[in-house]
């Protein structure tokens, strides 16, 4: 039953997001020696997830940050391995029952992208042909959205955290944020809050566990029409220059896909500097950042 479940929503999900298209040719982020990553002080504590898993950065690059985090991974081939190819690095979140996740994610790290689990969370429209099987509902006993939980971040491997798909219900319960708070704790990860109703109560439900957090600030493609997309990612140029840094969220679809194609060639000749969620989030909450050894 519970394949079946997945399944279905899998073919739905697919069906909605769309076809073809040819690979981009975009090169692979490569790390250089100088380049650092999230770490805990030396010494016999474990290093969290979110900073085990993350991507380096410069870190005493003064540039304006942008974070791109890519929603609905894993789930339409020809737009996840376009999303995979493009220059990075980039926060790609990726459906927990996606198939050959662990290959998916694999090819991903590869190329320089980070990898946050996207976690299906009951919405307003209440279908699982839009949230996709087994999200967190608000009408389910706190035992059944944590085995929920717990069963989605071990099928994603190697994630900092996790990010929200849908949530319109979800996020705006803090009983259900505090689980969400818990588990991110408890398996060392950060946590983004998607905003996908402007009374999410994710964010600080987050914070006040002490998880490391922050929250979307642009969505790219809220609008699925190109001038729309490319008129926000102006936007996202406009707040990193302002606030020092950007999250972002987009989508593995055709419009978002090819307007990043263009687009993210150009941010290194204009004067940004593309960062991994893991770091965004460190940066955010002014924590200290150390040589991965």
């Amino acid at each position: 039953m519970l394949l079946s479940r997945r399944s279905a929503a899998l073919h739905l999900l697919t069906a909605a997001a769309t076809l073809r298209a040819g690979r981009s040719l975009a090169q692979p982020f490569i790390l250089h020696p100088e380049l650092v990553a999230p770490d805990m002080p030396a010494g016999p504590a474990i290093i969290p997830a979110w900073r085990r898993n993350a991507v380096g950065v410069a870190l005493n690059d003064p540039r304006p940050k942008i974070a791109i985090v890519i929603d609905d991974m894993g789930a339409t081939h020809p737009y996840t391995e376009r999303t995979v190819a493009l220059p990075g690095p980039l926060t790609l979140a990726w459906f927990p029952f996606a198939p050959a996740l662990p290959e998916q994610v694999k090819a991903a790290a590869e190329r320089g992208h980070e990898a946050l689990l996207h976690m299906p969370m009951q919405a307003s429209s209440n279908s699982t042909a839009q949230t996709g099987p087994d999200p967190l509902r608000i009408d389910l006993p706190p035992a059944v959205n944590t085995a929920r939980l717990r069963a989605a971040i071990a099928a994603v491997p190697d994630i900092v955290g996790l990010n929200n798909h849908m949530g319109t219900v979800a996020t705006r319960d803090a009983a259900l944020m505090d689980i969400v708070a818990r588990e991110a704790l408890g398996h060392g990860m950060l946590f983004l809050d998607s905003v996908t109703i402007p009374h999410s109560v994710a964010l600080a439900r987050a914070e006040i566990a002490g998880v490391p957090a922050a929250a979307r600030d642009v969505f790219i493609d809220h609008v699925a029409d190109p001038e729309v997309i490319r008129g926000q990612l102006a936007i996202i140029e406009n707040v990193a220059r302002r606030s020092g840094y950007c999250i972002a969220i987009g989508h593995a679809r055709p419009h978002t896909v090819e307007a990043l194609e263009a687009w993210l060639p150009t941010l290194a000749k204009k004067g940004f500097v593309l960062w991994p969620i893991a770091a965004t989030v460190a940066l955010r909450n002014n924590m200290d950042v150390t040589l991965r050894v």
